[in-house]
């Protein structure tokens, strides 16, 4: 199985604890301990290739980026393969907290790429929604993200869809990139096969 890390980070309240037991067990729970720190782990068939994932969600006390707690964040971000970050479209200062948490990111790995998912939660709150979808969609676009909004009280098969699009980000860049001579070497040697057997049809 192919080992896959993610870490999910956002701001108390958006959402990220009951994403992961929805994901793992298909169950909602509204009300979660915020001041621990969990590691999920389970396993996916992601395109025919079966997944070890590690999913974990950090306490919010570390997110803070206390003092105390930066070197903390700074060993998980490293742990980690791929992000996902989460916001509350009912809560605007969780989705104006977005842009610091992914340069935190881009600082740790130090790589033009790094797999993440921006997800907006609580699409299920109209009536309380304090940024729109287009936002949500231009941000993710500025940050170089994937964009997904849901609502995890109300949809397994969105969260579902959320982690594999990660998961997928993650298992396209650990692919090796194939080798070029190698790959020039196989095209001469195929033109090289068709040349000789239009000869031979010529004789």
């Amino acid at each position: 199985m192919v080992p896959v890390k993610l870490l999910i980070l956002g701001s108390q309240n958006s959402g990220k604890t009951a994403l992961c037991v929805r994901l793992l067990t298909k169950r909602f729970i509204g009300e979660y301990d915020h001041k621990k720190e969990v590691t999920y782990r389970c396993s996916r068939v992601v395109d025919q290739e079966a997944v070890d994932l590690e999913i974990l969600d950090l306490a919010c006390k570390v997110i803070v980026l206390q003092d105390s707690c930066a070197a903390s964040l700074e060993a998980s971000l490293r742990w980690a393969d791929g992000f996902l970050l989460l916001y509350s479209i009912t809560q605007r200062l969780s989705f104006l907290e977005v842009p610091r948490l992914k340069k935190l990111i881009d600082q740790t790995k130090q790589s033009l790429v790094v797999p993440t998912v921006l997800v907006a939660n609580k699409a299920d709150l109209e009536i309380g929604r304090e940024v729109t979808t287009e936002e949500g969609q231009r941000l993710a676009k500025d940050l170089r993200c994937g964009f997904r909004e849901l609502s995890v009280a109300e949809s397994v098969l969105a969260v579902e869809t959320s982690v594999i699009q990660l998961i997928r980000l993650v298992l396209d860049q650990q692919r090796p990139l194939p080798d070029r001579r190698s790959y020039m070497l196989t095209v001469r040697h195929a033109l090289t096969r068709k040349l000789t057997r239009s000869k031979t049809m010529q004789w």
